[in-house]
């Protein structure tokens, strides 16, 4: 994603020089419009994309019965977990879309951090795979809880932080192996 803020960034950025050679008139507006608009388009969309994983996140949280800043949830890249120490329960989300387990249900939870490999060189084969790799490792990294169903038995909560996926294993240490 960062990738693609910098190229609209700079897209806009030379269109808006070109504007200060071209003489004023339509033309300059145009070129400006042109310039900013995938710009514009690109922070709706984070924006839009921003508010739409907040809801479902939020939604999650009033099915599990869990307030919000409690300390028992967690929220990154669409995909969270929040648990509910009195009814004894896990909620998983992802990608909107959540479903609530007994604790009696949770067989294994684990935290991975993957970092990625470096490759040499400065070509654009090279800067493609680099970018396979950094997409790659973010897929493996996270904290994995595999429960007791059939339809989805494993899930991947995003969490980037070393220290989060800390807490989280103490957390469900506490709460489901020592309650």
């Amino acid at each position: 994603m960062g990738f693609l803020w910098t190229g609209a960034v700079l897209w806009g950025l030379f269109l808006t020089l070109v504007t200060v050679v071209v003489p004023a008139g339509g033309g300059a507006l145009a070129f400006f419009l042109v310039g900013w608009t995938p710009t514009g388009l690109l922070v709706w969309f984070v924006a839009h994309r921003a508010a739409k994983r907040d809801a479902a996140h939020q939604a999650m949280l009033a099915a599990a019965e869990v307030s919000p800043g409690a300390g028992f949830d967690h929220a990154e890249s669409g995909t969270g977990l929040a648990l509910n120490p009195q009814a004894r329960t896990l909620t998983l989300l992802i990608g909107g879309q959540w479903k609530t387990y007994s604790y009696a249900d949770i067989r294994e939870w684990e935290a991975i951090k993957e970092t990625p490999g470096v490759v040499v060189g400065g070509n654009l084969a090279a800067v493609g795979a680099e970018v396979a790799m950094r997409r790659q490792a973010a897929a493996h990294t996270g904290f994995f809880v595999t429960v007791r169903d059939v339809q989805h038995p494993k899930w991947r909560i995003a969490m980037k932080d070393t220290a989060v996926q800390a807490r989280w294993m103490e957390i469900m240490r506490q709460e489901v192996n020592e309650r």
